[in-house]
């Protein structure tokens, strides 16, 4: 044990993953999340006002996977208990890249494609099972206490719903994973200053996209468990199968492309992919949502490793660092690894915690940097060696004609495989 008493702030998917982490570390944990949970049903999925993302199909990366598997021992049976489908990332995954379809494959990258309550609900399921750990919903967080020098964090204030105010205290450790809307950043700087900012770096693709739930019979499923049509001239789409016959499908387009709001709009912009394979499957499939329209999609970091009064004891993690866009498939994979480095700091032999957030935050910063560099596209960052990008692209343009560099190129978009691995004289 580190301490007796945790708080996580913020109980999304980070959250939650967080809270697992913690509850072998400490006496009791507590999570702070400001909405219900929604419970899974026959039915299109539920979603959660306050979490955008919620209404979309959920993808969890190969590494993504990994880090769940250490952090929630048991959620994969969990997960295919309540519904869910595994499948392999290149064999059962139709996609399509500039240069042409990838073949298809056996990566042993196992995907789970999955509602966001479904995945809620197995972390949930495990996380429930420990006697130590209190979840509390419908509550704000609305700043935070802080120790007379203003070195550590005491807890923090809430505000529930009907208006009334709570001072949570005594807390060793606080982790921010409120996600991309956190309010972390008003908060220091009302203890700290206002003139003490922190540094922010965004980049916003120019996309937009829309999303729905529709279902397939059986007999009417195509040959493959997901499709991916890669952007070209900034239209792009995917479709991937999830619990209960359930298939979610996203749509981009470029910002000055009016998005559909009902079904006949939503085919009409399907058949202009470059590709008929989306289209012809969604015209014999059922919808069950209406189409949901998605447009914050800005990748954004938040550079708390420059910041120099950083608390002793707090520690933010997850999409309230570094938000990704979402069409990337890249938020939950980041978060968990984010949450395998944290757990790396709360074992290591100082018990004292002095420095130790300001060394994980410095430390998760250069963590991001690569599902940054694939979320963005940017493969020309001072972190990355020189003609990365080219390099990248030579790659991808040989990946249909070569199985084996389809599975590397699938294995560096899973995050199984870092940029500098890529030494293959036919890449080269």
């Amino acid at each position: 044990m580190k301490g007796d008493q945790a708080l996580v702030i913020g109980g999304g998917i980070a959250g939650l993953l967080c809270a697992n982490m913690l509850k072998d570390r400490f006496a009791n944990v507590t999570v702070l999340e400001r909405s219900n949970y929604v419970e899974p049903s026959d039915g299109a999925p539920a979603a959660r006002p306050e979490v955008p993302q919620s209404h979309c199909l959920h993808m969890l990366m190969g590494a993504g996977a990994q880090a769940f598997d250490e952090l929630v021992p048991g959620w994969r049976d969990v997960l295919i208990a309540r519904g869910a489908v595994a499948y392999d990332a290149g064999a059962d995954v139709a996609m399509r890249v500039a240069s042409g379809w990838l073949p298809r494959v056996e990566t042993g990258i196992i995907l789970y494609g999955a509602s966001r309550g479904l995945i809620e609900s197995a972390l949930l399921a495990v996380l429930r099972e420990a006697r130590n750990v209190t979840i509390q919903t419908v509550q704000r967080v609305i700043g935070l206490e802080v120790s007379r020098g203003g070195e550590r964090l005491c807890g923090v204030r809430l505000q529930s719903t009907n208006g009334a105010l709570q001072v949570l205290n005594n807390a060793d450790v606080v982790v921010d994973a409120s996600g991309a809307a956190s309010r972390l950043p008003r908060w220091l700087a009302r203890i700290y200053g206002e003139q003490h900012r922190i540094a922010l770096t965004e980049i916003a693709p120019g996309r937009q996209y829309v999303s729905r739930w529709v279902r397939l019979a059986p007999d009417q499923a195509p040959d493959w468990q997901g499709l991916a049509l890669a952007p070209t001239h900034g239209c792009a789409g995917m479709m991937m199968r999830a619990e209960n016959d359930l298939w979610g499908v996203v749509l981009q387009t470029p910002k000055d492309v009016p998005l559909p709001t009902n079904v006949e709009t939503f085919l009409a912009l399907a058949a202009m992919l470059p590709a008929t394979e989306l289209y012809d499957v969604l015209k014999r499939a059922v919808p069950v949502t209406p189409p949901h329209l998605f447009g914050r999609t800005a990748n954004r970091r938040r550079h708390y490793e420059q910041y120099s009064f950083w608390p002793d004891n707090l520690f933010a993690i997850g999409d309230s660092v570094c938000a990704l866009d979402p069409y990337a498939g890249l938020g939950m994979t980041a978060a968990a690894r984010g949450v395998q480095l944290l757990q790396g700091y709360l074992d290591q032999p100082d018990q004292n915690m002095t420095n130790t957030a300001n060394r994980f935050q410095s430390q998760l910063a250069k963590h991001n940097q690569l599902p940054w560099m694939i979320a963005t596209n940017d493969w020309t960052t001072a972190a990355s060696q020189p003609g990365l990008a080219d390099q990248i692209n030579s790659l991808i343009r040989a990946a249909p004609f070569d199985p084996s560099l389809a599975i590397m190129l699938l294995e560096l978009q899973h995050m199984l495989r870092t940029p500098e691995t890529l030494t293959n004289e036919a890449v080269s």
